[in-house]
């Protein structure tokens, strides 16, 4: 293990892939969009490109919401007529005129758009493409089918039925008959039309095998260009997916999965009382086992097709889960401002808990301990070859830090979230080296709106953690005197260098962190139209020429290549940011 993403020092960027642009995308970002980003992060001497989950998601479209473990989103797939069998230009301007395309890619996301433009799309370009001479390309169609059949064939059958009931995914919503995946089969058999809907079937297994085709040739592009791929494993899947409707004995539908409150990250008002609650349904890790964990495994081999590493998603979550009675989203708002007796009243007498237990009792440790042992070594397992990433952050328990020392798993680590008694940073050279170092990711505000809220907090409040936050923060990065009120270009590559140059063997800028931007990606606990969904202002191709940016990414290039992060690694003396 860690012996592909963290066998040296490097530097890695992530962006999410919806963010991106090209010239010719149709309001999202895409496959080609991420070989140009490939190419950006080669030039500038990142070797790692990190990205989030890509799974299918409907709803609110959060990529750790997926309708499927394994179904990749067709929003992101590109709709080049060279990189689609069956499409032709043709079919590509009467669906999507420029005319409306170039609306569509001058806004945010708009996925309750997008999402169905593609989908009809490439559901055309597969009848095209079912019409055509049998030749090798069917038979590699066909060679697809046969070997992922096992999660392809319930999800071709679960997003069918999705068009029966107008593109809800709500499946305990449905006719009796449609409530499981055997009475669905038996309905699809008996049905009068089922050879035009087997046929629907195999044009939806045509969309999962282009976009195979597509992120396989991504991973190419970047084994050429000497970069190296980081995806996302989401920790749950949702309610409404696939996965829960075709395998229910490994869910339970009763509860549902999220986190106590955290004081480490700004959310919405909904998540202040109870945390957040994601509405994803717990894991029976019982019947999990008695499979082999096959599921689990399952999940973890189809990253490896893609990703050279991949980042597991709330690595807590395996240890122990934060359970709700009550389901997420507008159900959660409902219970945002009751007391806990009133929740009760509402419950039966539940309220949220630990399952198997909390962090604070000596036999649930153990217990937790167990679990987390047992789940992590069997993704370990089917790992191999692939480097891991923990998504564990801030203070964990001894029994967790010892389990990533024991298994020599990587986790992540944000050097404000590292803050010691005596209210200092740890020196550079004391970062666990087994780490991916970071300011930020999807959940967080990017340094320049984090920086100007520890300004304004501490002016308020001299006294306050904030306050507390920025001074340490403020020694980090080798300032003296007051910190300035906003960050500057100076201030900047202050942080910047103060990242480069920690032990952590993978220290990664989020996109908005490499420009100096305030563009945010999530707001923990946010939810509906317009989440997800903010992109960057250009092609990221176009910042390496812009008057502000172009500097700014020129800067970090020569310190990448000053600490030793660049390619080939040349090691350099670890020292303190910039006095």
């Amino acid at each position: 293990m860690n012996d592909t993403l963290l066998n040296r020092r490097r530097a890695g960027l992530l962006v999410p892939v919806y963010a991106l642009r090209h010239e010719k995308d149709l309001g999202i970002g895409d496959t080609r969009a991420v070989m140009e980003a490939i190419d950006f992060a080669s030039t500038c001497g990142f070797s790692v490109l990190q990205i989030l989950p890509i799974h299918e998601t409907l709803g609110d479209y959060s990529p750790y919401n997926p309708i499927s473990s394994r179904a990749h989103s067709p929003a992101l797939i590109s709709l080049a007529p060279e990189e689609v069998p069956g499409l032709t230009r043709e079919i590509l301007d009467q669906i999507a005129p420029e005319s409306w395309v170039s609306q569509l890619r001058a806004d945010n996301v708009r996925y309750e758009v997008v999402l169905p433009l593609k989908t009809q799309t490439l559901l055309t370009a597969a009848y095209q493409f079912f019409a055509q001479p049998r030749g090798p390309e069917h038979e590699e169609f066909e060679a697809f089918c046969r070997d992922q059949g096992g999660w392809l064939e319930p999800y071709t059958l679960f997003r069918l039925l999705m068009q029966e009931y107008e593109g809800t995914s709500q499946w305990y919503d449905w006719r009796p008959e449609h409530q499981t995946y055997d009475g669905a089969r038996s309905w699809i058999l008996r049905h009068p039309q089922s050879a035009a809907l087997e046929l629907r079937r195999t044009a939806f297994a045509f969309i999962q095998w282009v976009s195979w085709r597509q992120w396989r040739s991504v991973r190419a592009h970047a084994d050429a260009k000497g970069v190296l791929l980081m995806g996302e494993m989401s920790f749950g899947v949702g309610l409404n997916s696939v996965d829960v409707w075709s395998n229910p004995s490994l869910f339970d539908a009763e509860w549902s999965m999220g986190t106590r409150p955290l004081t480490h990250f700004d959310t919405s008002k909904n998540s202040e009382r109870w945390g957040q609650n994601w509405g994803f349904p717990p894991y029976r890790w019982e019947n999990h086992r008695a499979s082999g964990f096959e599921w689990v495994r399952g999940r973890v081999l189809w990253e490896k097709e893609f990703f050279h590493g991949c980042r597991i998603d709330h690595l807590r979550g395996y240890f122990r889960a934060y359970m709700f009675p009550w389901r997420g989203g507008v159900r959660h708002v409902e219970f945002s401002n009751l007391g806990p007796e009133e929740a009760m009243v509402l419950t039966g007498g539940l309220l949220p808990r630990f399952i198997p237990g909390p962090d604070d009792e000596e036999a649930s440790v153990k217990l937790n301990d167990l679990q987390g042992r047992e789940i992590l070594a069997q993704i370990l397992d089917a790992a191999g070859e692939m480097d891991l990433v923990a998504e564990i952050m801030g203070v964990i328990p001894d029994y967790m830090a010892r389990t990533l020392e024991d298994l020599d798993l990587a986790n992540l680590v944000f050097p404000q979230l590292e803050i010691t008694p005596e209210g200092d940073i740890p020196e550079p050279s004391r970062f666990r080296e087994t780490s991916l170092v970071t300011y930020a990711n999807h959940d967080n505000a990017p340094l320049v709106t984090f920086y100007r809220h520890l300004v304004v907090e501490a002016a308020a409040d001299p006294g306050g953690e904030s306050a507390r936050t920025l001074r340490a923060l403020a020694r980090f990065v080798g300032l003296s005197g007051d910190p300035p009120p906003e960050i500057d270009d100076d201030l900047l590559m202050r942080f910047q260098s103060a990242l480069f140059h920690t032990s952590g063997k993978l220290a990664v800028l989020m996109c908005s962190d490499l420009f100096g931007i305030p563009l945010r990606f999530n707001l923990p606990g946010s939810y509906g139209r317009g989440t997800w969904s903010d992109r960057l202002e250009f092609p990221i191709q176009e910042y390496l020429a812009h008057p502000v940016y172009g500097p700014r990414i020129a800067a970090v290039t020569r310190l990448i290549r000053e600490t030793g992060r660049g390619v080939g690694g040349e090691q350099v003396p670890e020292k303190s940011a910039p006095k």
